[in-house]
């Protein structure tokens, strides 16, 4: 009877053991902090985590893109991570002519959200992601666009 109490407790705690395995297997590539950040800042993949979707009334991405629009409007185009990169001058364009009062941050959330439907753009930056569809809005032609976005992936890739 001892021995076969023991049997069934090497059991179970084997069971119990290899279900953790697996589950730290199943769940690790999907928490992984690498991947959410290229050369140091926040991306696609962190975007894509960043509020409740089972939320109607969430205002996390719009929060998040409000700090974007700060550090644009304080550092005046001077991010260094990102160089020529960055969409200083289309930004100061669009408030010159006014443009920007057509544009609501629904907008651009609804954009980056597509930009990053494209599953090779989510190592992109998220603030990379924004010069984009600033860039686009500005009248950027569709050939310049895409060519943009291709040395935001190979930026972002290297």
């Amino acid at each position: 009877m001892k021995r076969r109490i023991r049997v069934i407790n090497i059991f179970i705690s084997q069971m119990i053991m290899g279900a953790g395995i697996i589950t730290l297997l199943v769940t690790n590539p999907v928490y992984s902090q690498g991947e959410r950040y290229t050369k140091g800042a926040e991306n696609g993949y962190t975007w894509i985590s960043i509020g409740d979707p089972n939320l109607y009334f969430d205002d996390s991405k719009s929060n998040y893109l409000s700090g974007i629009l700060d550090r644009i409007r304080l550092e005046h185009q001077k991010i260094p991570e990102f160089g020529e990169m960055i969409c200083g001058e289309e930004f100061y364009s669009l408030l010159k002519e006014e443009k920007s009062e057509e544009i609501s941050m629904d907008d651009i959330v609804d954009d980056i959200n597509q930009f990053y439907d494209r599953r090779e753009n989510l190592v992109i930056p998220i603030m990379l992601a924004y010069c984009y569809c600033i860039k686009d809005y500005s009248g950027l032609d569709g050939d310049q666009l895409e060519l943009y976005r291709e040395e935001l992936l190979k930026f972002s890739n290297e």
